[in-house]
């Protein structure tokens, strides 16, 4: 929870300090005495960057205080250097095991969209399967002003707050294993969460893939014991409008590789493979307290890709939802095959626009690492709004190329396409992509994030942040915002 001017007992306090140490003058005379011969001290503390928590004893109770150095900012200063700082004032906050944090963003200096943002990006912990918790979240975000108008600061919390309870509920999904986590099961808990007048919830089981010939879906599932299942939610925001953006995300509930096996070492995290899935689902829970003026259906086609008897084999040729025949050439490019249908199957509902995102493939990891997701698009304009949405965002998105060129690597000598590119060939995020673009109507503005880099931290960061990340739900929703 984030609130601006509210009510409560914080057990620490966040301030930014100067030269001047003017943020003293928010505190009573002793506590500020007490943290001027501090700092006096100390003139290290000061430096941009810094953030030092420093705690004294006042009015018999131990306060805890986080000072963030203000001076000697670089020329190259941007609001991104702002959220990076209050992920570390969460993560100070949270490493004392605070409740409830103070913010006294008059003495700060910072973006405020951009504060906010960083507060909550870090306020999670994932703690379900501890019997004890390394760290808690802090219940309680406090920004204290008494300069700025806070209707306005309210209006912005209450956004943040209802834009992290979607990234909360896709980083929750993807950290959760995949004995607890089915197909089924996805789809009962996205009927509980969506469940109001402005979602409708459609659930297709196994049988009614197979009935309506989505054959990338079924094959994909096929080995495992726990059926396919396709989730579709339609949020009606502007029922006056004809225009629909469809979110379509990748729900491998785990990935093994399936009779193309992965290695052992890459067998681990796999169970991040639906964070596509889990990004879109926290991108309509979000919509429905947002409230946004905007039609948005999203098709989250899940599945397991485990080896079995029944599992599709390399050289099968399946015939997808939209009559494609498609040979198949590692069981292990499965998330292509079922975002394939997904996508034939959001242009069906009614989307004139769509934005798919999906871990889909390693040769992205290579070409940008952990920082960036890749970006693919038939539209340009569409994706320049889409770039800049995701820089307000903090979320690093970067365009790679989709040259015609690239559709001869998907060629088949038995079938309409294949699944994967020739050995060696090399570029298989961009020849995944295009596998994806030849079942998108050219007349449908269509972005594909590959985000196989961004979705799961395998590694703590700077803010001592690892696991799922939720990454894709702020973007879509900035670009989503005001109807675009």
């Amino acid at each position: 929870m984030i609130t601006c001017n509210g009510s409560g007992n914080p057990d620490a306090i966040a301030l930014g300090i100067d030269k001047r140490l003017r943020a003293l003058s928010h505190l009573s005379k002793e506590e500020g005495e007490l943290l001027r011969a501090y700092v006096n001290n100390r003139p290290e503390l000061l430096h941009y960057r810094s953030i030092h928590t420093f705690h004294c004893l006042y009015e018999d109770r131990v306060r805890t205080y986080f000072l963030v150095g203000l001076e000697n900012k670089p020329l190259r200063y941007s609001m991104h250097e702002d959220f990076l700082a209050a992920k570390r004032i969460t993560a100070a906050a949270m490493s004392e095991g605070v409740t409830e944090l103070a913010v006294f963003i008059d003495t700060l200096e910072m973006d405020m969209v951009s504060l906010i943002d960083g507060l909550l990006y870090r306020n999670y912990a994932f703690n379900r399967y501890k019997r004890e918790a390394e760290e808690e979240s802090i219940k309680n975000i406090n920004l204290i002003t008494s300069s700025l108008k806070i209707k306005d600061f309210n209006t912005l919390c209450y956004v943040y707050s209802s834009i992290y309870e979607g990234v909360y509920l896709a980083r929750d999904l993807v950290n959760t294993p995949s004995n607890d986590l089915t197909p089924r099961r996805f789809c009962d808990l996205a009927a509980t969460i969506c469940k109001g007048d402005n979602m409708e919830v459609e659930v297709m089981n196994k049988w009614n893939l197979e009935k309506r010939n989505m054959g990338g879906i079924v094959a994909v599932g096929k080995g495992s014991m726990n059926p396919p299942q396709l989730l579709t939610l339609s949020y009606k925001g502007d029922p006056d409008s004809r225009e629909t953006v469809a979110v379509v995300g990748k729900g491998i509930i785990y990935d093994s590789g399936g009779l193309s096996l992965k290695s052992h070492a890459a067998l681990e995290f796999m169970k991040d493979d639906m964070a596509g899935a889990a990004a879109a689902l926290g991108v309509m829970r979000a919509l429905m307290l947002l409230k946004y003026p905007i039609n948005v259906v999203a098709v989250m086609p899940l599945a397991e890709n485990v080896p079995s008897s029944m599992s599709y084999r390399v050289d099968d040729v399946i015939t997808m939802y939209d009559g494609h025949t498609v040979e198949i050439k590692n069981t292990d490019a499965e998330g292509r095959l079922i975002l394939a249908d997904a996508v034939t199957y959001a242009q069906e509902k009614g989307a004139t626009r769509i934005i798919d995102l999906a871990t889909l493939t390693g040769a992205c990891v290579t070409a940008l690492g952990t920082i960036r997701s890749g970006m693919f698009g038939n539209d340009q304009e569409w994706m320049n709004r889409f770039f800049a949405a995701a820089g307000r965002a903090h979320e690093k998105v970067w365009q790679l190329p989709l040259d015609r060129e690239y559709e001869e690597e998907l060629k088949s000598t038995v079938a309409d396409l294949k699944n994967v590119g020739s050995t060696g060939s090399g570029a298989g995020a961009i020849v995944a992509a295009q596998f994806i673009k030849q079942f998108v109507k050219p007349e449908t503005a269509w972005i594909h994030l590959d985000i196989a880099g961004t979705a799961f931290s395998e590694k703590k960061d700077e803010s001592g942040f690892s696991g799922a990340t939720g990454v894709g739900v702020k973007t879509i929703l900035e670009f989503l915002r005001g109807g675009r």
